[in-house]
Parts: C-alpha cells; sequence; structure tokens
C-alpha cells in the first residue's frame, strides 16, 4: 500500500500514477475540507466557479505534458 500526502495537484498525479500504472492500492491523507490544493475551485451560490485561493496558470512548453493534462481537466490557453 502506498500512502500519498496531500491531495494537490502532485500528490494526486503520485497517486494516481501509482494506482494506474503499478497497480498499487493507493491512500490519500489531505488536511484540508476538500481536494486540488490551491487549485480548489466550487461554485458559489449564484452559480459562478471561484477560484478559492486566486486564479490558476499551467505552463508548459511539452506537447507531451499538455495532452497529459487535458486527460483530467479542460485547459484554456491564454
Amino acid at each position: 500500500m502506498i500512502v500519498v500526502v496531500g491531495a494537490g495537484i502532485s500528490g494526486a498525479t503520485l497517486a494516481y500514477l501509482y494506482a494506474e500504472l503499478f497497480d498499487k492500492k493507493v491512500v490519500v491523507l489531505e488536511k484540508r475540507d476538500h481536494i486540488a490544493g490551491n487549485c480548489y475551485d466550487y461554485v458559489d451560490e449564484y452559480g459562478l466557479l471561484v477560484s478559492k485561493y486566486g486564479p490558476h496558470f499551467f505552463h508548459t512548453n511539452s506537447d507531451k505534458v499538455w495532452h497529459y493534462v487535458q486527460r483530467f481537466a479542460k485547459f484554456v490557453p491564454w
């Protein structure tokens, strides 16, 4: 069994890879009441998407990385 501390981008990615690529049982521990670390978003009472910790920007020059992250969420080029 693998224990991952933190459910931010790095922790969630490691947990996913251990589970999918190595067929390991994974437990993720997170102290916050949500996953996604500082990239956490939620929909408020008006139906608006709010970035709790501020805006998120993802930078890469790698097509391989860009296609990989697009598997999990929709990223909008800017």
